[in-house]
């Protein structure tokens, strides 16, 4: 029995994952990509969420994009960000995870700015 809980322990640290820090994608599958990024003051209301970081990325590509990524405490909070966010013309956002992401261009092709979104969706 004494063998046996630190086997136990032993297991289950294996068992977890450390959750390494948000990078920004250097580039995407389509040509696209990231030429500047800087961090950037978000709305109050995603703050007290519980925002960890809120970083502005440009894309260059088929078409250009620039991409405001939130990092939030939970995935919870980015679900919230999700479901209260109201989408403007030539924009688009998604969750993945803790991630909070808005995705805007001013360019006509909807296509192509749906391939750069699930481009983006893959590498989170």
């Amino acid at each position: 029995m004494r063998k046996l809980i630190p086997l136990v322990f032993l297991i289950l640290s294996a068992c977890t994952t450390e959750k390494k820090p948000f990078e920004l994608p250097k580039q995407t599958e389509g040509g696209w990509k990231l030429t500047a990024s800087q961090p950037f003051q978000a709305a109050e209301w995603i703050t007290r969420l519980g925002m960890k970081n809120a970083t502005r990325a440009s894309y260059t590509g088929p078409i250009n994009t620039e991409v405001y990524f939130y990092e939030l405490k939970s995935e919870s909070a980015a679900l919230e960000c999700m479901q209260r966010w109201r989408t403007n013309p030539g924009e688009s956002h998604f969750f993945k995870g803790d991630l909070f992401v808005v995705i805007r261009s001013d360019h006509p092709n909807r296509e192509t700015k749906a391939d750069f979104t699930r481009a983006l969706q893959k590498l989170l």
